[in-house]
């Protein structure tokens, strides 16, 4: 297992890269020299480029605030919250959110990416899963929530994807975002 340090640091560059230059500007040599390692070193720690970019984008969607809400939230106060986070980062990096769809759309045609955005689709609608059992104890069955958390990263999704095509559209966005939380939680209103 190589050293974390260097494997993070690539991770790292990765994002800066793709946040100034979207997935156009992830090459090997920018990444070795955005990460001050070689491009041996690059491929010491990740197989392809492929696999710096799905690592960065685990880090990116798995290490996104929703994922660790305070005990103290409710359910409705997580969920405005993952809306507020979403947008703000398509907002402030929107070559980022470019090369991700990017990268989604070539997903679609590699079956070995698609496998891993599987996985960590997968991750994700767990994280959000075990988020909604702490915020709402008992008020959904397993089956609802695992639903719910699918539906909840759709939906997130789909927000960040007009976001980042329909900037203009910001407040309707918004309010659509508002709607789909009163109909998960109503109550807390």
């Amino acid at each position: 297992m190589p050293p974390a340090g260097k494997r993070q640091n690539i991770i790292d560059a990765a994002i800066r890269l793709m946040a100034a230059k979207g997935a156009s500007g992830l090459t090997a040599a920018a990444l070795a020299t955005e990460a001050g390692v070689s491009k041996a070193n690059v491929f010491h720690h990740f197989s392809t480029l492929d696999d710096v970019v799905l690592a960065a984008f685990e880090q990116f969607l798995l290490g996104m605030e929703a994922f660790a809400p305070k005990p103290e939230m409710t359910l409705r106060a997580w969920l405005e919250g993952l809306g507020v986070e979403t947008v703000t980062l398509m907002d402030a990096q929107p070559r980022l959110t470019g090369a991700y769809f990017a990268f989604v759309s070539r997903a679609q045609t590699d079956e070995r990416l698609r496998r891993r955005m599987a996985e960590t689709v997968a991750l994700g609608e767990q994280g959000f899963a075990a988020a909604i059992a702490a915020l709402a104890p008992g008020r959904f069955t397993p089956a609802e929530t695992a639903a719910l958390a699918s539906l909840i990263l759709i939906a997130g999704d789909g927000l960040a994807v007009h976001r980042h095509l329909f900037p203009e559209r910001a407040a309707e966005q918004d309010a659509a975002w508002r709607g789909f939380v009163d109909r998960i939680a109503p109550q807390e209103n």
